[in-house]
């Protein structure tokens, strides 16, 4: 909580080596309720630091973020997955953030294969669960989360020179 309000404490924080420490402890946990419950605060707190511009380079730049933060963006049903979409999106705004998944084609692929898996299981809940609106309302909301994030980073790959500016 502290780093949601203070740009002292995400700076302090990230001096400390807290990043690799906690990216860490994010590739340890399991898909267990207890262990998701840790998950969560971890990656809001990337989410707070990814405020600040200089601190969102630290992010990407420490060793495995992009593939650690994808992953669960990939692998989470739930809360986490909106925690990582938001942080994605704030990576993906700035230069360097594109740069790092230039560099890695697969995850890019990842990301294109699970637009394409959110679409294809979209149009067959339809088909086959319309009356499992709260279901379909979910898969909607990730689909349109997982399409802005490719939207921002083919945006920033057609013109490598803008910083976009994003509303989250």
């Amino acid at each position: 909580m502290a780093t949601q309000h203070s740009q002292k404490c995400c700076e302090e924080l990230v001096a400390a080596g807290a990043v690799g420490t906690l990216f860490k402890l994010i590739r340890s946990l399991s898909r267990s309720i207890p262990d998701q419950e840790v998950l969560k605060p971890a990656l809001s707190t990337f989410r707070n630091l990814s405020r600040y511009p200089h601190l969102i380079d630290v992010l990407i730049e420490s060793c495995g973020s992009l593939e650690t933060i994808v992953s669960e963006f990939l692998r989470n049903k739930e809360e986490g997955y909106f925690i990582a979409s938001d942080l994605l999106k704030k990576i993906f705004t700035e230069r360097k953030g594109v740069e790092a998944v230039r560099k890695s084609p697969a995850l890019l692929k990842r990301l294109q294969n699970h637009v394409e898996e959110l679409t294809r299981k979209a149009k067959a809940d339809k088909r086959n669960k319309p009356h499992a609106v709260k279901e379909l309302v979910l898969v909607d909301k990730r689909l349109r989360e997982a399409v802005e994030i490719l939207d921002l980073i083919k945006v920033s790959i057609g013109n490598p020179s803008r910083r976009l500016s994003l509303k989250v």
